[in-house]
C-alpha cells in the first residue's frame, strides 16, 4: 500500500510489517463456490469449535498451574509445570490446525567433511539437548512461535529493553500477548537485569532455556528486522550457556499464521477458520552455532575473538533464507502508531 511506503525497506523493497496476503490467482467457478462455503460457513463454524477448545485449554492451564503451586517440593513443582504446560501447548497447536510441524535440524557447512569432523560431530550428538540456562535465538513472527517453544522446551521468555539490551523474565501469557502490543520495551532500571543473571537463575532453578527474539518485534515473515546487539554488553555473556539458533516460517495459501499487525483475537479467529495451518522450523546443528566461549571476553589470547552478535545474525540469515532489512523495532513502533491512527483510532486491547 502506498500510504505505508515509508516503511518499505529501501535496500530490499520489502514491507515487513503489513499482514501478508496470498498471491492473486484466477479460480474456476467450482473452486470459487467452494471458497465461499469455506470462508463464510464451514470456516466460522470450525473456528467457533476451535476457539472454545482453546479457551478450555487455557482454563485447564490455569487450573493445573494453581494445583502445581500447592506442591511443596520445588523440583516436583517445576516438573509438574513443565509437563502440563508442554502437553497443553502442544494440544493447543493441534486444535488450531497445526497437525504436524515440519521441524528439521540442518547444517550450513558446504562440502565434504573430513573424517575428524565426522567423528567430532558423532561425539557431539549426545550434547545437542537444550538445557536449562541455554539461550535459544530465533526470528519472531507470531504468538504461535511462543506456543511452539512452550510445547517443546517450556522455556523462560524475556522482554528486552530496547535501549540497554538488559531484560526481565515474563510469563508465558505475557509472551503470548506481546505480539499484539509489538512496541519495543523500555524497562525501568529496577526491572532490567543482564541476560547472564537470567540464564544463571534458569540454570540453577532448572527453569528451562531462555528465549531471545533479537528483532524485539514481530515481522510478517518476508524479511528480518535489524537485531539488537544483545551480546555487546559483557554482562549479557554467560560462558556456560550454549546458543541454539532456529528459524520459523509459515507457508500459507489463503491466511498467514504470521501476526504482524491488527487485533489478536480477530487473527486467532481467522486462523481457526483454516482447515489446517503449516509451520516449518529449522534448527541449526549445534556444532555450527556460535559459542560464547569464543567471544573476546573468554577466548584464549592467541585465538581470534568472535563477534557474537554478527555471528548470530549471519547464521540466522542463512538458516532462515531471508534478507535483512534496515528497519528496526523502533520503526515498527512508528508504523503501528500511523497504522492505528489511519484505522479510525483503533488500538489493540490485548
Amino acid at each position: 500500500m502506498e500510504k505505508f511506503s515509508k516503511w518499505r525497506d529501501s535496500g530490499t523493497g520489502i514491507q515487513p510489517f503489513l499482514q501478508p496476503v496470498p498471491a492473486r490467482t484466477q479460480r474456476g467457478l467450482l473452486l470459487s463456490a467452494f471458497g465461499l462455503i469455506k470462508d463464510y460457513i464451514v470456516g466460522p463454524l470450525l473456528a467457533g469449535v476451535r476457539l472454545t477448545a482453546v479457551a478450555a485449554i487455557a482454563v485447564a492451564d490455569c487450573a493445573t498451574n494453581a494445583l502445581g503451586s500447592l506442591l511443596v517440593v520445588p523440583s516436583v513443582r517445576r516438573a509438574w509445570s513443565r509437563c502440563t504446560r508442554s502437553v497443553l501447548a502442544g494440544l493447543a497447536l493441534f486444535v488450531l490446525g497445526f497437525y504436524w510441524v515440519d521441524s528439521k535440524t540442518v547444517g550450513l557447512q558446504k562440502g565434504r567433511r573430513t573424517s575428524k569432523e565426522v567423528r567430532q560431530r558423532g561425539q557431539k550428538k549426545q550434547q545437542r539437548n537444550v538445557s536449562s540456562g541455554d539461550i535459544i535465538i530465533a526470528n519472531h513472527l507470531s504468538y504461535i512461535d511462543v506456543l511452539y517453544m512452550v510445547a517443546k522446551y517450556n522455556p523462560v521468555f524475556i522482554e528486552i529493553d530496547n535501549a540497554t539490551t538488559y531484560a526481565r523474565p515474563v510469563s508465558m501469557w505475557s509472551a503470548l500477548r506481546s505480539p499484539a502490543r509489538q512496541t519495543p520495551a523500555l524497562l525501568q532500571a529496577k526491572d532490567a537485569r543482564p541476560l547472564k543473571a537470567i540464564t544463571e537463575e534458569a540454570r540453577v532453578g532448572c527453569l528451562g532455556p531462555v528465549v531471545v527474539f533479537p528483532e524485539n518485534a514481530t515481522s510478517n515473515g518476508r524479511a528480518l528486522l535489524q537485531f539488537l546487539s544483545v551480546f555487546e554488553e559483557v554482562e549479557n555473556q554467560d560462558e556456560k550457556s550454549a546458543i541454539h539458533i532456529m528459524a520459523f516460517k509459515y507457508p500459507f495459501q489463503s491466511f498467514s499464521p504470521a501476526f504482524s499487525v491488527g487485533n489478536q483475537l480477530t487473527h486467532l479467529f481467522r486462523l481457526g477458520c483454516q482447515m489446517y495451518n503449516s509451520m516449518t522450523v529449522r534448527i541449526l546443528e549445534q556444532d555450527e552455532a556460535p559459542r560464547i566461549a569464543d567471544s573476546a571476553m573468554f577466548c584464549d589470547e592467541d585465538a581470534e575473538p568472535v563477534d557474537l552478535d554478527e555471528a548470530v545474525k549471519a547464521k540466522l540469515l542463512q538458516l532462515s533464507r531471508l534478507r535483512m532489512t534496515k528497519l528496526t523495532a523502533m520503526d515498527k513502533r512508528d508504523f503501528l502508531a500511523f497504522y492505528y491512527l489511519r484505522s479510525k483510532g483503533y488500538r489493540p486491547t490485548i
